[in-house]
């Protein structure tokens, strides 16, 4: 298999660097509108695997460019910023490829669906939100519900810390426009069977990750399951389906210092004479920071999905949670990378196998089957833990929780 890598960013470079890895992928190419950091990427792969991977300069916003740099390849792994994703996809069914991204953030999600039928008559699949938060969490939500007769609510969770040590004074572990998006708009959750916009920081609450992050605030935000999961799964009954993040305390007050100064803003801005746009000063700063030789990796990412519903009669609630973590051979990635970069390139050693066979636009809790591409997180170190919870002697969880509260009848 052939594979196009767009971006050589943050998760680009594990995308590119997991497919190199992996002896059935015949070659590589890694995209980039910097040269110099695709050139980068590729030279990192193949000091490890050999002349396996290629760096092109690519501007995806030339769509006759972009569709000539794609066309050679078998799929095409699309991890430039989200809002590019509808112009890469009609370019993939323009060039007749298979398409993944890692996720719309909601707003451009429900763009893409619109697309589905294009894809079927191509006889293309095009698969988005595969990343980890989306990707894992959706993933681990259709192996629930495929546990179920019925499902009543999906919720997703992430929580995270880091116990790095670098000169840079700040970072993050992915990019840093999305979680500026992430913070600017007003949190679009499934409620009550229906799309609702919800303040920021909407319900707020501890929850509970396994270590080393452990009790972690979260609050919902708009994410790219959203745009997926509801669809997929509204058949099945499902009526609430919320995302939620916690980051430490030090980190969550960076990024809302930042939002309330303005640099989430993509509106431009006039400085001395020049408009700029005060996400991409941000960018740009962070960008330009210089790495940092010594540095020492030692992030963790805790992703939760709990899943509820029925199944023969009886109230069911399944717990999936993965502890995503750097590993050896990888030195150059934060955990976060491995799996959220990752995920795409697994897919594609699924979609190789001819283990994804559907065709037409669809979030991959449809489109990738969970366990083969569970034993592919696994070979990454990543690990699906599952509990299962119910009631013996009874089915009246109202009633247990009202035993949880200090007053029990009010």
């Amino acid at each position: 298999m052939k594979v196009i890598v767009l971006g050589a960013g943050l998760q680009g470079i594990a995308t590119a660097m997991d497919l190199a890895w992996n002896e059935n992928m015949e070659a590589v190419t890694i995209a980039d509108y910097e040269f110099e950091r695709a050139e980068k990427v590729a030279k990192i792969c193949n000091d490890k695997y050999g002349p396996k991977v290629t760096p092109i300069h690519l501007d995806v916003s030339d769509f006759d460019a972009l569709v000539e740099a794609i066309t050679p390849f078998d799929v095409v792994i699309n991890v430039v910023n989200y809002y590019w994703n509808v112009q890469v996809m009609k370019a993939c069914l323009k060039a007749k490829k298979h398409y993944m991204d890692l996720g719309g953030l909601y707003v451009e999600s429900v763009k893409q669906l619109k697309l589905d039928q294009d894809f079927k008559d191509a006889g293309l699949i095009a698969i988005t939100g595969i990343g980890g938060c989306a990707g894992v969490t959706n993933i681990s939500s259709a192996w629930a519900v495929n546990q179920l007769d019925d499902v009543e609510e999906i919720h997703f969770y992430c929580g995270c810390n880091d116990w790095s040590t670098t000169s840079k004074a700040f970072e993050v572990s992915y990019a840093i426009e999305t979680i500026m998006d992430e913070c600017r708009m007003n949190p679009i959750q499934f409620v009550d069977g229906e799309f609702k916009e919800l303040e920021p920081h909407a319900n707020k609450k501890v929850m509970n990750f396994s270590e080393p992050v452990g009790p972690q605030v979260v609050w919902n935000i708009t994410h790219s399951e959203l745009g997926t999961v509801p669809v997929s799964f509204v058949d099945k009954g499902l009526k609430q389906c919320t995302y939620s993040i916690g980051f430490p305390d030090e980190l969550a007050d960076r990024l809302e210092f930042l939002n309330l100064l303005g640099f989430s803003s993509r509106d431009p801005l006039e400085v001395d004479g020049v408009e700029v746009k005060p996400v991409r000063v941000l960018k740009k700063l962070m960008d330009d920071m210089p790495d940092d030789p010594d540095a020492v990796i030692n992030d963790c990412d805790v992703i939760k999905t709990i899943v509820t519903g029925t199944k023969d009669g009886q109230r069911i609630e399944y717990t999936l949670e993965s502890v995503c973590r750097p590993v050896k051979w990888w030195p150059e990635l934060m955990g976060a990378q491995v799996y959220i970069g990752g995920a795409s390139a697994w897919t594609a050693e699924l979609l190789r196998r001819g283990l994804v066979t559907l065709t037409g636009v669809h979030g991959p809790e449809l489109a990738v089957p969970a366990e083969p591409f569970f034993e592919e997180a696994a070979k990454r170190e990543i690990y699906v833990e599952v509990s299962k919870k119910f009631l013996v002697g009874s089915n009246d969880w109202d009633a247990v929780a009202k035993k949880k509260q200090i007053n029990q009848w009010d």
